[in-house]
């Protein structure tokens, strides 16, 4: 499955460290698209858990109601930002315990080279945020998904994976502007 968008912006969410970046087919950036749908649409979240209700029912969250399923998401949902936000907010304090890093892994759980431009996720319970790794304490949203399944191997990951590379080529092809990352 090819996507066709390309990013028009990136904008800070905390400066120097937490970035995301907004396509030309959305009204928002991902960051803010991923916390709305995930905190106050709960229309999203029940035809989403509907569309892939048999993730849900049979799979290693089986006995989950759909109902029970958007409360959770939206729990999680709200921790999980929170805690970005606040990890984001400390790593400029020097303090490695609050540190981007410790909560962006590689999305291959294999790796664990923490190179630039590397594909990084954040997870909490089913709820994902991906983005670009560019330095030590320093991410790109690319956007993020609910996964209900061990693979990637569902048509909603799959986009997950082709905005994750889009916004790392896009990266790519602006590092020698990274001294002015805030710019772009």
């Amino acid at each position: 499955m090819l996507i066709f968008m390309k990013i028009i912006d990136t904008f800070a969410i905390v400066e120097e460290h937490l970035y995301s970046v907004q396509y030309d087919n959305q009204e928002v950036d991902e960051w803010q698209r991923l916390f709305n749908l995930w905190l106050k649409d709960t229309d999203y979240l029940r035809s989403f858990f509907e569309e892939h209700k048999d993730d849900l029912f049979y799979g290693h969250y089986k006995g989950i109601t759909i109902d029970e399923a958007i409360l959770k998401t939206q729990k999680e949902a709200k921790k999980m930002k929170q805690n970005i936000l606040n990890y984001a907010k400390e790593c400029g304090q020097g303090l490695d315990t609050f540190s981007l890093n410790t909560l962006f892994k590689p999305l291959d759980n294999k790796d664990f080279s923490n190179s630039s431009y590397e594909r990084d996720k954040s997870k909490r319970s089913w709820l994902r945020i991906y983005a670009i790794r560019v330095e030590s304490n320093l991410f790109v949203v690319s956007g993020g998904t609910i996964k209900l399944t061990k693979k990637m191997d569902r048509p909603h990951l799959e986009k997950e994976l082709e905005k994750l590379e889009l916004t790392r080529n896009f990266l790519i092809d602006r590092d020698d502007d990274l001294e002015t990352f805030e710019l772009f």
